[in-house]
């Protein structure tokens, strides 16, 4: 069953998607630097779990996951040009978006000679939600 959400509570998930996901990176750097404490971990665990949360709520309650995960002959016309669109935007943001993060990786481990691999996990999560936050961003219907 899909969610009908306004414009605004997907715009308003997609921020909340993304900065848990950067918060749960942030965090888990910090408890590797630090030491992971109770309230550390407790904190970890919350922001993973508002992440979670969000990415079923917007991603797959409202049904975008399945739109742009669809093979072209499932689709009518006007969603194959929604998805066309959403996937042209969001590979373009994501190619420059990788492209900072492993200049930053290289720069921040002397001469990037490896990569994290919770680094990658999320580089391909929002390579994955990319799209369909696109699209729950700038269609007034979805």
């Amino acid at each position: 069953m899909k969610r009908k959400l306004s414009q605004s509570k997907r715009r308003f998930t997609v921020i909340i998607n993304y900065l848990s996901l950067l918060l749960a990176l942030a965090l888990f750097y910090f408890g590797k630097q630090q030491g992971w404490s109770g309230l550390v971990t407790g904190a970890e665990i919350m922001i993973l779990a508002i992440a979670l949360i969000s990415f079923i709520y917007l991603h797959i309650g409202t049904g975008l996951w399945s739109l742009v995960h669809a093979k072209a002959e499932r689709l009518d016309e006007r969603e194959i040009q929604i998805t066309r669109d959403s996937l042209h935007h969001a590979y373009g943001i994501f190619a420059v978006l990788a492209l900072v993060v492993v200049f930053l990786n290289a720069l921040s481990i002397g001469g990037g000679e490896s990569f994290d691999m919770l680094i990658f996990a999320s580089l391909l999560y929002t390579a994955h939600t990319l799209p369909s936050s696109i699209i729950a961003w700038k269609e007034r219907e979805v």
